[in-house]
């Protein structure tokens, strides 16, 4: 008995004893009260005495085993009992951890589960987009398209045309007849294709029809989601519009190509001619007379009579050529406005008139409206040429104008840029929509979006382009695949000299291999990232040196920037300094030296938020 219960107590020490060393050399990991512990060690000790006095206890000395015996036994139970003390401790501080990061993980997970599902809802939260309520001039090619579309054989048409001139606006009406939708019902996908890569259509695709589609990279494993969508959707009669596709996309039409059965139909909007892939249908501009149709419409008021002088439309309406873009477009900018103006706006399409007929001098027609803006106002002209800083063919968060336009022109509230957006909308220039199709406006903007036709677009980007090399207001680069960029000329001689650039816009696909240039752009405000990938690295984050030279820095915010590893010396030149906002990762930086040097500042640290919202760039 008594050699029984030291052998125990012996095994209970050495376990307890690895126990101990485990608590101690992970503090933050397994925690449990130091009392408890020390109180623990201490009746380790006494073990330790005791085992020593009892392996020396003679074998045949009857009278010390029985007292030897019970204090094994007491101190055995002693042990155990703080044992299960301290396990428990332990176990339900683990256990309020695992709850606490469970909880903070399924935060997470459904902020970005909402963030996806918006996402998805702005990228096509319409399977099929409403064309305008007016339009002219169309009947007759729906009429036409609709006659093949109809047919039970597979087909692949090819709408072609300058921008502008109506394609996209020609495939929504196709879309909205209603012979077609009884053919096809709810098999009708219209995806807007334009610059982006074939994964991303087809992701977008099953994304439409359904489908849980991970980020595709590669097209081998694109194309093999493509095969999977058109069997699962290719039961009934299919309809695919595929607008705005350029040059570059034709192995991407290969493939829609090669599924062929009866009632498969592709419609394909384009500026380029695809001559192999089926018959072509180029869309004229419009004549005189819808022309005119629509400029009346567009030049007046539906809840007023409007006195339109009509000498002066009609030079207007041959001036811009039968471009319904350029109708409509020029027609709002007019609107209720006096003769003069009228006249004025003749003079100025007058100029680029004899060659109006290439899509470039189409911007110059496009451009008298964006003039008009000049005198009475310029900065809404600049928010207008700011949106070039987005991808083309997406919706624009309208808290994300927000924020770009309080740091660039002092628009400290909200409702003064979403007036601009109206000023801007008013002439035809972007277009404002919301989610859920309400147009309230209550001081919360997370549901609306600005989105813009490509030609005015790159009329926006045609702007920016116009500052003198240096003088540049705006850096546009776009990198896509092995292209490279879109430097402005004379940035590769002059990238190391300062630049007068405020808003730096960079957008990529991810699959360019061309090296990134440094950049020295020491009046930069604003920074808008366009990432169409989901894994990206960027350069490490630091304050430059130079932030000691700015005297009269008063507030610093850095409450994103936890990534942030040291502070430069020089911020302790900052002596007019007052406030710093912070998280809880860099709040350890403004330590010492800073703490003393810098004794008049109020450090706050914001609190940890896991609301994913501010993360609208990744679409």
């Amino acid at each position: 008995m008594f050699e029984t219960h030291l052998r125990d107590l012996k095994c209970t020490l050495e376990l307890f004893q690895q126990v101990d060393e485990d608590v101690r050399q992970h503090p933050n990991i397994l925690f449990c009260p130091m009392q408890g512990l020390e109180t623990f060690e201490i009746q380790m000790e006494k073990g330790v005495q005791l085992v020593e006095k009892c392996s020396k206890v003679c074998p045949w000395n009857v009278f010390d085993k029985p007292m030897y015996t019970r204090k094994l036994i007491a101190l055995d139970a002693s042990l155990r009992t703080l044992l299960s003390v301290l396990t428990a401790h332990i176990t339900s501080d683990l256990r309020a951890r695992v709850i606490n990061v469970a909880t903070v993980v399924n935060h997470i997970n459904v902020n970005i589960a909402a963030q996806n599902q918006n996402v998805n809802q702005i990228r096509g939260w319409s399977a099929i987009p409403e064309p305008p309520p007016f339009t002219v001039g169309l009947d007759a090619h729906v009429e036409e398209l609709k006659l093949e579309l109809l047919k039970d054989e597979a087909s692949m048409l090819v709408v072609t045309g300058l921008g502008g001139c109506g394609k996209t606006t020609l495939a929504q009406k196709v879309c909205e007849d209603q012979k077609v939708k009884e053919k096809f019902r709810s098999n009708i996908f219209f995806v807007i294709v334009s610059k982006k890569t074939n994964c991303l259509v087809v992701q977008e695709l099953c994304q439409k029809a359904g489908s849980l589609v991970p980020a595709l990279q590669d097209e081998a494993i694109a194309f093999n989601w493509l095969q999977e969508f058109l069997k699962k959707t290719g039961q009934d009669p299919l309809l695919l519009v595929l607008d705005d596709v350029w040059l570059g996309s034709e192995s991407l039409l290969d493939k829609f190509g090669e599924f062929k059965r009866p009632n498969y139909n592709i419609l394909v909007t384009s500026r380029f001619q695809f001559t192999r892939f089926g018959p072509e249908y180029p869309l004229r501009t419009l004549e005189q007379g819808d022309a005119m149709t629509l400029f009346r419409h567009a030049a007046s008021r539906p809840d007023r009579s409007s006195d339109i002088p009509e000498d002066l439309a009609k030079q207007i309406v041959q001036l811009c050529k039968g471009f319904p873009l350029a109708i409509t477009t020029i027609g709002r900018s007019v609107c209720e406005q006096p003769t003069e103006i009228w006249e004025k706006r003749v003079a100025e399409l007058s100029k680029g008139s004899s060659i109006l007929d290439s899509e470039d001098n189409f911007l110059a027609c496009l451009k008298s409206s964006l003039d008009a803006l000049d005198g009475r106002m310029p900065i809404i002209k600049e928010c207008f040429i700011d949106l070039a800083s987005f991808p083309e063919d997406r919706c624009i968060p309208a808290v994300a104008l927000i924020d770009m336009w309080a740091e660039l022109y002092g628009l400290d509230k909200d409702s003064w840029s979403i007036a601009n957006i109206r000023e801007l909308t008013n002439r035809n220039l972007v277009n404002l929509v919301t989610r859920n199709g309400k147009m309230e406006m209550d001081g919360y903007y997370s549901e609306h979006f600005v989105t813009q036709h490509d030609m005015l677009r790159n009329l926006a980007i045609h702007q920016t382009g116009q500052d003198e090399i240096g003088q540049e207001k705006r850096l546009i680069i776009e990198i896509y695949g092995d292209s490279g960029d879109n430097l402005p000329n004379g940035w590769t001689e002059q990238k190391n000299k300062p630049k007068k650039t405020r808003l730096l816009s960079i957008s990529t696909d991810g699959l360019s291999s061309a090296k990134w240039h440094d950049m020295n752009l020491p009046k930069a405000e604003v920074l808008v990232l366009n990432f169409q990938t989901e894994n990206y690295v960027l350069p490490k984050f630091e304050l430059p040196e130079e932030i000691g030279e700015m005297n009269g820095l008063r507030k610093i915010n850095m409450g994103q920037c936890s990534r942030l590893q040291e502070l430069p010396v020089s911020i302790l030149n900052l002596g007019e300094l007052r406030e710093v906002i912070c998280d809880e990762e860099t709040e350890n930086l403004w330590g010492e030296p800073f703490k003393s040097s810098l004794k008049n500042i109020n450090i706050t640290v914001a609190k940890e938020q896991h609301n994913l919202n501010w993360l609208y760039y990744k679409a």
